[in-house]
């Protein structure tokens, strides 16, 4: 009976942890009525002051994997992330042409602001993504 008690207690705290892991709107998780970095799929609004196109990003916490596509081509990758910082990286890709110049320019910034991203932020259905020198996309939660 001692061994089922200190069962239950150690899954009691485990849910704890897990709902107060949950609460964080910068760097960990999503309130009751915003998003979360993971477990959210997220599409680009706006990549360096320019409105986003088909680009999209997934965060898997369970495999810690990111995935998304650039607008031409599918991504995927790990990435790391403790309280506001985050990185992402090595990401592989497909490699199917864009049907134009300005799709496949974008996408490349898309995959460079990735690539230089440090730190992260949800407001409320809105991800922010920041690098050294500052903001570098917004996602809406989709």
């Amino acid at each position: 009976m001692q061994t089922l008690g200190k069962w239950m207690m150690a899954a009691a705290a485990g849910g704890v942890l897990a709902l107060a892991a949950g609460c964080s709107t910068s760097g960990g998780g999503a309130a009751a009525s915003g998003a979360s970095l993971t477990g959210t799929s997220w599409q680009l609004a706006e990549l360096g002051g320019q409105p986003g196109g088909k680009q999209s990003l997934n965060f898997d916490a369970a495999k810690g994997m990111v995935t998304g596509s650039g607008g031409c081509n599918n991504f995927t990758g790990a990435y790391q992330w403790s309280g506001k910082s985050l990185k992402m990286g090595p990401l592989a890709s497909t490699r199917r042409a864009c049907l134009d110049d300005a799709s496949g320019k974008q996408e490349n910034a898309y995959l460079q602001a990735l690539d230089a991203t440090r730190t992260w932020q949800v407001e409320g259905k809105t991800l922010i993504l920041s690098g050294d020198s500052g903001q570098l996309a917004r996602f809406t939660a989709q």
